[in-house]
């Protein structure tokens, strides 16, 4: 009878530990108009958060964003809490009728973006010299 005891604990902590892994996941909450947003996240990612966003308002990304396990709440017009949220991401932000679309280009200061040292060199003549 104390054998069984003895391997009957193991496998109930492996149970327990399964049941209680698919129980905690990321949460955010979504509410109000688009001009006051209220996002609260607990444990979510900036995706996740995004997703979020993009089911209740006009939002659309397209990328990979960094940043995980975010616990924290974002107040403010929509823009503001969506610029809030891609903290240590490049991104652009394109505003239109449909809403907003953000494109993002990598986490920050990851040189993903040009640096403009590959701009043209325009030869001009000079006036000046003998032909």
């Amino acid at each position: 009878m104390r054998t069984s005891t003895i391997c009957a604990w193991p496998i109930a902590e492996l149970l327990l530990a399964t049941l209680y892994g698919h129980c905690a996941g990321a949460e955010v909450w979504v509410q109000g108009s688009a001009g006051d947003v209220r996002v609260e996240a607990r444990g979510a990612s900036v995706a996740e958060i995004l997703t979020a966003l993009g089911e209740r308002y006009a939002v659309r990304y397209r990328g990979t964003p960094v940043g995980t396990d975010l616990t924290a709440t974002f107040e403010g017009p929509l823009r503001r809490v969506v610029v809030r949220v891609l903290a240590g991401n490049d991104y652009v932000i394109k505003t239109g009728g449909d809403g907003l679309e953000v494109i993002l280009l990598g986490p920050k200061g990851s040189g993903s973006i040009s640096s403009g040292s590959s701009r043209p060199v325009l030869h001009q003549r000079d006036p000046f010299a003998p032909r």
